[in-house]
């Protein structure tokens, strides 16, 4: 077991962009406390990246994604964690994300792209660099 407990983790984002504008939510919890972030968590056994992106966007966001797009494949070491992290960008056509777990976001908007909050999650910082730049592959920091 404590071998399993070092070895990463896969984390699985989706970002939304409207009018120039990503919708983030500050979060709560020791992972990323306090940065700025969109929806995603742990891939689970059996799920594809797109289904846990999905399933995460509603979970957190109340959204349901239709069309998403690969964004980037990430090595992440930060907050004490490793993750090979992987995010995409989601069409949610005229939803409006709402915060579902208090538990874990407790404040959101829409920011603009050229001039995010800070401080970014490490994920979506990768993400928004990416759907900016269209590199998809970050070795970390």
């Amino acid at each position: 077991m404590a071998e399993q407990a070092l070895r990463p983790q896969v984390g699985v984002g989706v970002i939304f962009v409207r009018g120039g504008k990503v919708f983030l939510a500050k979060r709560h919890g020791a992972h990323g406390e306090d940065t700025w972030a969109s929806a995603g968590g742990h891939l689970e056994n059996g799920e594809s990246l797109e289904e846990c992106a999905r399933r995460e966007a509603m979970e957190e966001l109340g959204v349901t994604v239709g069309e998403m797009r690969y964004l980037c494949v990430s090595n992440i070491i930060a907050y004490g964690k490793h993750y090979v992290d992987v995010e995409f960008i989601g069409d949610i056509e005229g939803q409006e994300p709402r915060l579902m777990e208090p538990e874990a976001f407790y404040d959101s908007g829409w920011f603009p792209l050229d001039d995010p909050p800070d401080p970014l999650f490490v994920a979506v910082r990768y993400a928004l660099e990416s759907y900016g730049s269209g590199q998809h592959y970050f070795p970390g920091d």
